[in-house]
């Protein structure tokens, strides 16, 4: 393992270059799995140094490659590192916006980068923290922070660097006033908040594209205490437990095998929407949200064939009938001449005082073991459904959660009502 040393008239930086470039390529087909457990213990941390002083180097030099860019007439250095250096965009970006931070803004930090007391991923958390801190004061400037009070927080941070992750770091980092300027971090952060939740707020956005295969993917950018809202509606129907046991949604009911946890998100995101009260909606078009399924009456009625969206979304028959038992759906039913027979009879769902009823008689769905609460179940017409003539009556509802419900309108699957009210599923043979 041996490398020549670069000419006197090689410029230091590069020469540095050369010579790690020709050490690391002396070992490339040296396997480290022969390598003792205490060599690969140094190997680990040595190495990972290594990579922060060379990153650290280069960082330097990207901060003073302004003259790069322009003798080659590129926009900026970022421009010039994605053109030549095989970075994507942002990554160039990233760094140059880095670099300048480390040389003018936050120096104290850019000297501990430089010297391998902080690794570069733990100085992004810190010089965007203080970045933060500073946007905040000229935004509102009665709750500046003082250039005194940043110096202490940059410091505090960068002592905190020698002891935690940038994970661990970044936590620590949103309440470093509290300990650097505990008089005047209330105020601030409270300050902070409000700038990041109006950010948060003009940054939303939603995405619903049409793949063309049955499915469609919806893309969002919300702000965080929605997305905790909705991770809490989605852990109560993934739950892979209950009071009474496992709950056999966790499991695909072709297969019966586990579902993994992003399909089980995504069953549990289309439950949640099926869970809506249509009473509830906004007034759209004129009457309360609805989707209106055109089908042929002897298609719903035997299960078979499909039926069209006023979008023109295609579904299953099956689908269809499941769709009529729910609020804010109206089948428009046609004859054998096409004729509308029925727009929909909205008395057939069941009032606010009927699922009361209900749920407090039995406070979860009636499907046995399951113990989604009643809140978030669906009325279910157990004697005769709505699509062979079937009324709102009392006796007719049952609670069943979203997944329970489905499998009531599956075919196949065997539905049997117990006695005692309960409901159990039997897949066919």
């Amino acid at each position: 393992m041996t490398w020549s040393a670069p000419s006197t008239e090689t410029h230091p930086v590069l020469g540095c270059a050369v010579v790690v470039t020709q050490a690391v390529e002396s070992v490339a087909d040296v396997d480290p799995v022969f390598m003792s457990t205490g060599d690969k213990e140094r190997a680990l941390v040595d190495l990972a140094r290594a990579r922060d002083l060379v990153e650290a180097l280069w960082l330097r030099v990207v901060d003073s490659a302004d003259d790069v860019a322009e003798l080659s007439g590129a926009k900026d250095v970022a421009a010039w590192l994605a053109a030549n250096a095989k970075l994507d965009r942002g990554v160039a970006v990233g760094a140059q916006r880095l670099a300048a931070s480390l040389d003018r803004d936050w120096t104290a930090t850019g000297t501990a980068v430089q010297s391998g007391a902080v690794s570069v991923p733990q100085a992004r958390v810190i010089t965007r923290c203080l970045d933060d801190l500073a946007t905040a004061g000229r935004e509102h400037p009665d709750c500046a922070v003082s250039p005194e009070v940043l110096h202490l927080a940059e410091a505090k941070l960068v002592e905190l660097a020698q002891l935690h992750s940038p994970s661990e770091l970044r936590r620590l980092g949103e309440k470093i006033l509290s300990v650097v300027a505990p008089e005047v971090a209330e105020e601030a952060e409270r300050r902070q908040l409000e700038a990041a939740e109006r950010k948060s707020s003009a940054a939303t956005r939603l995405f619903i594209r049409r793949r063309g295969d049955g499915s469609t993917d919806v893309s969002a950018r919300v702000p965080d205490a929605v997305a905790a809202r909705l991770r809490t509606y989605l852990d109560a129907f993934t739950s892979p437990r209950t009071d009474q046991g496992p709950r056999s949604a966790v499991l695909d009911p072709a297969t019966g095998t586990k579902l993994p946890f992003d399909r089980l998100q995504g069953e549990a995101f289309c439950a949640l929407l099926e869970c809506l009260p249509a009473d509830v909606m906004p007034l759209h078009g004129g009457s309360a949200t609805s989707v209106v399924v055109t089908i042929d009456f002897e298609k719903l009625r035997d299960g078979v064939g499909e039926g069209v969206t006023l979008d023109g979304t295609r579904v299953t028959a099956e689908h269809a009938r499941k769709l009529a038992c729910n609020a804010g759906i109206i089948p428009a039913v046609l004859g054998t001449d096409s004729e509308v027979l029925d727009l929909g009879r909205r008395s057939r769902f069941f009032t606010k005082a009927q699922r009361l009823k209900e749920a407090l008689e039995h406070p979860s769905c009636r499907a046995h073991g399951c113990s989604v609460p009643a809140t978030f179940c669906e009325a279910h017409h157990w004697r005769t459904p709505w699509s062979k003539g079937g009324t709102s009556d009392r006796g007719d509802i049952k609670l069943l959660c979203p997944w329970h419900h489905h499998r009531a309108h599956d075919t196949s699957y065997l539905t049997k009502h117990h006695p005692d009210g309960s409901v159990r599923f039997h897949k066919r043979r």
